[in-house]
């Protein structure tokens, strides 16, 4: 896309920042060592604040034309530090014909989102729509934030009815929008992630239904001592549905914790994903929900059997 078009989306009503950035595909010394470089300039950094960038870093930064920021990861995989020279070799050719472009290490960064984890290969926009030979002024993407993220939807159609018209349309989506169009080239994941957790369901009322049964059925003389000294019916049965609930809620509870503070720091093939995989907390209460549903439904049949117990017939056993 041409990079004038960040001058129209500032004009929208909503918008507050377009960050334009682009970037090159390479490696460095060994095909295996690839590397993505993130060509943006300062506005990228106020729409990444979980970027950790000192100012006077990003001043450097800006000030040296061929400069790059690295992760503290990436630094310590190839022994890289600051005032270090890389070279990396591309398919992008600059204006001489060459394809390895040379950056100066300025500043070293690190993502709070993933401490210690992050890959980030920034450089300045400028050093490469100057250096190379085709494209010039053009961008893979623009970042744009918005005043209120309710009106996303909205501001998004309003930018790309600006370039309908144009050779270059666009189509903007939110972030999420976009973890969620990557995952579906899996296939239709709203039909198979009800179908997984619908089998997941009827599985779990399954075992927790047997394990009261069998837990209710090895107690029966134990019940019957408490009806013996006078518990009623409905005590009795309270306390196999209390066993139920307990039982099903810690396990939720231990299980979506787990999920909400493992899925945040999760790296490999679920980096790209994390937007939609996120759990947020009225996820987690809507699972507490479904967690009380099965205790109730799988306590039914055993508390029931409790209730209709007779105190005489079950002693008689012992």
């Amino acid at each position: 896309m041409p990079l004038s078009y960040a001058d129209q989306i500032a004009r929208v009503p909503g918008v507050i920042v377009v960050a334009p950035r682009s970037g090159l595909f390479g490696y460095y010394q060994d095909p295996k060592n690839s590397i993505y470089v993130l060509c943006a300039d300062r506005r990228f950094f106020s729409l990444r604040p979980e970027i950790t960038i000192s100012p006077q870093a990003l001043a450097t930064l800006m000030q040296t034309r061929t400069g790059a920021a690295v992760s503290a990861e990436l630094a310590r995989k190839y022994g890289w530090k600051i005032g270090d020279k890389v070279p990396v070799q591309t398919k992008t050719l600059q204006a001489d014909g060459n394809p390895v472009w040379a950056f100066d290490i300025v500043a070293l960064v690190d993502d709070v989102n993933y401490p210690g984890q992050s890959g980030w290969f920034i450089a300045n926009y400028s050093y490469l729509d100057e250096g190379r030979a085709t494209d010039k002024g053009t961008i893979t993407r623009f970042l744009v934030r918005v005043t209120d993220p309710e009106r996303s939807g909205q501001i998004g159609r309003q930018i790309d009815k600006l370039f309908a018209s144009s050779s270059v349309a666009t189509r903007t989506s939110s972030e999420k929008s976009g973890a969620q169009s990557g995952v579906q080239y899996f296939g239709d994941v709203n039909f198979l992630t009800g179908a997984v957790l619908g089998a997941v369901f009827f599985m779990l009322l399954f075992l927790s239904g047997n394990t009261m049964l069998q837990s209710v059925r090895e107690r029966i003389p134990e019940f019957a001592v408490l009806k013996a000294l006078g518990f009623s019916d409905n005590h009795v049965l309270s306390l196999v549905v209390a066993e139920s609930v307990l039982l099903c809620l810690l396990a939720a509870a231990a299980g979506l914790l787990v999920s909400k503070l493992i899925i945040p720091i999760a790296r490999g093939p679920l980096s790209d994903f994390v937007l939609l995989l996120q759990i947020p907390w009225t996820a987690l209460l809507r699972g507490l929900g479904l967690a009380l549903i099965v205790a109730l439904l799988s306590s039914l049949l055993p508390a029931w059997r409790v209730k209709q117990l007779s105190v005489v017939d079950a002693l008689a056993k012992l």
